[in-house]
């Protein structure tokens, strides 16, 4: 051992658990001896290393507008797919009421078939026994005409997409009654 090194008694307690492992520990680092001396060389750290700076001059205006026009151009082509998952604005919205119900149709232009795709949010109505639904028709002359579709109703107000596939204009009104049945008009509109 050497004159820097302390007895490992005066380290390690006699009664320390990990004793037998430290001591083995300590038999080892003894036998290595201390570590070579540090060279002269590594003494210092060197010195860092120069950087150089390229200046840009001219071309630096060039490139800054270059990105700001690729910057308009990834704004713009992202703004137009982005618009492409809104859905269209209604051509057309329909009040309807009666008997302390209500409901809107937006009536959305319609497609190369004919079809007249719209959305019925309704509220006020009962909920109905199980297998019975309520259904939306077109009326001419005050009299059910076309149907647009069946629905159910929760609590609140309840959303439904539809279809009319029926030229429109030939119609006079809206009405919801339930399915199967010619009355009593649960909600109506005027006009179509």
């Amino acid at each position: 051992m050497s004159d820097h090194t302390p007895p490992f008694d005066e380290i390690v307690e006699h009664t320390d658990p990990e004793r037998d492992r430290l001591q083995g520990a300590h038999l080892l680092l003894t036998a290595a001896g201390a570590p070579p001396e540090l060279p002269p060389w590594l003494e210092s750290a060197p010195p860092e290393p120069r950087s150089r700076v390229i200046a840009l001059g001219r071309r630096r205006s060039t490139v800054v507008a270059t990105a700001a026009v690729a910057a308009t151009m990834l704004f713009g082509i992202g703004y137009a797919i982005g618009a492409r998952d809104r859905p269209a604005p209604p051509v057309q919205t329909v009040a309807m009421q009666g008997g302390g119900a209500t409901a809107s149709i937006d009536v959305f232009s319609h497609d190369a078939a004919g079809n007249w795709p719209m959305t019925l949010r309704v509220s006020g109505l009962a909920s109905l026994p199980r297998g019975q639904t309520y259904a939306l028709w077109l009326t001419a002359h005050g009299k059910l005409a076309e149907p647009c579709g069946t629905f159910t109703v929760a609590s609140g107000t309840t959303e439904v997409p539809l279809s009319a596939p029926y030229p429109l204009k030939e119609y006079d009104g809206w009405v919801i009654v339930r399915s199967g049945t010619t009355g009593p008009f649960l909600l109506r509109t005027g006009t179509v």
